[in-house]
């Protein structure tokens, strides 16, 4: 129960690492307009995550009352070394792809304002 609930938890935050930033980006794609598929996502999220932390108290109950068996500790070790992995990855690939949408560009407030008009 401990490695279920773990790799549960784990699926839904890595889930909502990776798509929250297509959601909320500034050019989303056209399937993310559809209300149904947003409310879609956050369910399978919610779920997920609820039904992960439920695992994973049951597999603390279990470990505290008949003992705590290396095996599923090392499994749910694997799968939080695995998840911070990948958590990092997507990480960094949304900060490239935030740089990459920037163009490079300065924000509108801090580009040189226009030269004043001369008087004719």
């Amino acid at each position: 129960m401990l490695v279920t609930g773990g790799l549960l938890v784990s699926i839904a935050l890595l889930t909502l690492a990776a798509v929250a930033p297509v959601f909320r980006g500034n050019n989303p794609p056209r399937w993310t307009m559809r209300r149904w598929i947003g409310e879609l996502v956050t369910l399978t999220i919610v779920c997920a995550l609820g039904v992960g932390l439920t695992c994973l108290g049951a597999g603390a109950i279990n470990a505290a009352q008949s003992g705590l068996d290396l095996l599923d500790l090392g499994l749910f070790a694997a799968v939080l070394l695995v998840t911070v992995v990948i958590f990092r990855s997507l990480k960094a690939r949304a900060r490239l792809g935030a740089a990459r949408s920037d163009g490079f560009a300065a924000p509108a407030s801090t580009r040189d304002p226009a030269p004043p008009r001369r008087a004719a």
